[in-house]
């Protein structure tokens, strides 16, 4: 059989017997393509397994599994599995029966255990049969993370996945991605118009205990592997007790678009009952970085309003950011010399002007040489620490201890107090590192309990931005979401390639965007050629949360405040919806992820970034960010572009 991905007809029929075909060399138009209609996730028995089936033949059977001292029990190694009534279950071993139960599309792994036991991951695996399936989509653990389609290929050694699954801080930022995928992942190929055609989707709904992911490759077939754990958890179980892993919803078919956008509208979410508007303003890091001071924060709070208020609507407020730089040391969150009226004051003066006020701190931090750190180490975790690239060793706040939770509720309420509506909150991914805590907790439990602590010191009314944050971990406690890394490093300062990859990340993570606002960082003004700041203005709008600028706007020239800048995009970026990639598989996915760094070294685009977008309103647009111009349904669109599409 032809590949139905590849090519707009086959030979088969798709319902039913062979018709029949005309010759190979037949000019004649091929017929339009036959959707495969999804059908219903069962519990099959015979085989016995977890089994969807499109209407074109696709499918996948699962079978679940659990490790336990290093090892994997179940899925049919240690005797056959059985089909209940609700349920099927695999022996696994002296371990005990483990079983996948399932609830419409959304699956999940128990383990009843036989006897005590320390677990450490459950899961499903299976075959997948999904005709010219050619890439699987590689999600980052945090915001920073790389994130995008990689080429389907031959499994990584188990020692490849265990260093990915233990990678932290930057080694995790810049990961290669062919290893595996963090809480969800999709599978399956363009067609000739790009559209994806059929597609395998899986996405945990919850990261509450463990860390869920997934990966996708080639062995005697195509396999699918979904996983609760294996990332440092333990987890101990007694006799007689079940364990349950994290669930995950299951689609097969045409339809990415809509199984995506499903999965996201079925995570637990603050934006269900708590739904702030997109906001706009500026915000302080993208020039003037940690040398930020009261002078500056001042006066270009005064510039943002010209310039911005104008082209908003009558009546939006303005969101004034102090970002990193204010604070005495990482961890000691009071202001440092170079804000004398103190955060306090400085709010205070600036929403007496009309403005509204938010600032950054990294709350589960502190440097090793903070006053908090040096006076209370037992608030820390012992074996766990992040290299932040500029400031060193930074130590993990232990927020299960009593004392090292009060902190935290006392700093955040201190903040706030001082007449902070927004808290930018930041390097939260260290929250979720495994180890040895005052209560026996995996990291996404810690995390959950930190964020708690968070929301409720803040209040309600507070809006918290999760920034270097787990996306579905975070959803139910902040009230957005930095979608991608940063849009510039201090060394290198505003750069082409920051743009194409926050497009990436966006494309990766954009049905996300309806679960919480999405903050692709701001537009940036200096430096760069007109038409790249256009293509920015276009990039940061695609993600519908946000439209903040971080110029220091005391020094830019003035022709530059009109770029980028124009109603559809400030109406794009403030309307609370993404936009949505209509081909997000490439032609020829690339073996592994490229990033930021490369395409400054290297002085050349290698991200690959879908090329069809639709709008909110519907209409279309192509982003060409290759460096060589490209033609699109009729549209010529230079290199580093956007053009409207008919």
């Amino acid at each position: 059989m032809q590949h139905r991905a590849l090519v707009l007809v086959s030979c088969l029929a798709l319902f039913g017997p062979v018709a029949a075909c005309g010759d190979d060399t037949t000019e004649a138009e091929p017929p339009p393509r036959v959707p495969c209609e999804p059908g219903p996730a069962t519990l099959a028995p015979a085989p016995v397994a977890l089994a969807l089936a499109d209407s074109c033949g696709d499918r996948v059977a699962l079978l679940p599994r659990v490790r336990v001292g290093g090892v994997w029990h179940g899925a049919g190694e240690d005797g056959p599995c059985a089909l209940a009534a609700d349920a099927v279950s695999c022996p696994a071993g002296s371990v005990g029966q483990v079983r996948v139960r399932l609830l419409g599309s959304v699956a999940t792994v128990e383990l009843e255990a036989a006897l005590a036991a320390d677990v450490e991951a459950l899961g499903l695996t299976g075959a997948l049969e999904l005709e010219g399936a050619t890439g699987w989509l590689s999600n980052g653990f945090q915001s920073w993370s790389q994130s995008g389609v990689v080429a389907l290929g031959e499994p990584v050694s188990d020692a490849e996945v265990a260093q990915a699954l233990a990678a932290r801080g930057d080694d995790e930022v810049l990961r290669e991605g062919h290893e595996l995928s963090w809480q969800y992942t999709f599978v399956g190929a363009a067609l000739p118009d790009g559209a994806p055609g059929a597609t395998f989707f899986a996405g945990a709904t919850s990261a509450a205990r463990w860390k869920p992911w997934a990966r996708a490759y080639r062995g005697a077939g195509l396999v699918v592997e979904l996983t609760s754990g294996g990332a440092g958890e333990h987890v101990p179980v007694a006799a007689g007790q079940i364990l349950a892993g994290e669930p995950f919803l299951l689609a097969l078919g045409d339809g990415l678009e809509m199984a995506f956008a499903g999965w996201a509208d079925a995570l637990a979410t603050r934006r269900a009952t708590s739904a702030p508007p997109a906001e706009a303003g500026w915000n302080s890091w993208y020039e003037l970085w940690d040398g930020v001071d009261e002078t500056g924060v001042r006066a270009n709070a005064a510039l943002a309003r010209a310039l911005l208020e104008p082209r908003l609507a009558p009546g939006t407020p303005l969101r004034i950011v102090v970002d990193d730089g204010w604070e005495a040391a990482w961890g000691d969150w009071t202001p440092n010399a170079k804000f004398p009226s103190g955060l306090d004051g400085l709010a205070a003066d600036l929403a007496a002007d009309g403005f509204e006020l938010g600032v950054w701190l990294a709350p589960l931090l502190a440097g090793a040489q903070s006053q908090v750190y040096a006076a209370h180490p037992d608030w820390f975790l012992p074996d766990a620490t992040y290299k932040h690239p500029k400031h060193g060793t930074m130590h993990v706040l232990d927020v299960t201890n009593v004392d090292a939770a009060a902190h935290l509720s006392s700093v955040i309420g201190t903040i706030v107090g001082w007449g902070y509506g927004l808290l930018k909150i930041d390097f939260l991914f260290a929250g979720a590192f495994e180890g040895t805590r005052a209560e026996p907790v995996t990291g996404m439990q810690a995390y959950a309990r930190a964020l708690e602590l968070v929301r409720a010191a803040a209040g309600e009314s507070t809006i918290l931005l999760a920034v270097g944050a787990p996306g579905v971990a975070s959803f139910p406690h902040v009230d957005a979401w930095r979608v991608g890394a940063d849009i510039a490093f201090e060394n290198t300062g505003a750069a082409w390639p920051f743009l194409p990859s926050q497009a990436r990340s966006i494309a990766a993570h954009w049905a996300l965007c309806r679960a919480t606002l999405c903050d692709a960082d701001p537009v940036l003004l200096r430096t760069l050629p007109r038409e790249e700041v256009e293509t920015g203005g276009h990039i940061v709008a695609l993600g519908g949360g946000a439209l903040f600028l971080s110029d220091d706007l005391r020094v830019l020239p003035a022709e530059r405040t009109t770029w980028g800048l124009d109603d559809e995009r400030i109406g794009r970026a403030l309307g609370g919806a993404p936009s949505t990639p209509l081909d997000p598989f490439p032609a020829v996915p690339p073996p592994t992820l490229t990033n930021v760094v490369v395409d400054i070294v290297t002085q050349k685009t290698t991200q690959l970034v879908p090329t069809r977008w639709r709008a909110p309103s519907g209409a279309g647009f192509a982003l060409n960010v290759s460096d060589a111009p490209i033609v699109v349904g009729g549209v010529d669109v230079p290199a580093h572009a956007v053009r409207p599409l008919p």
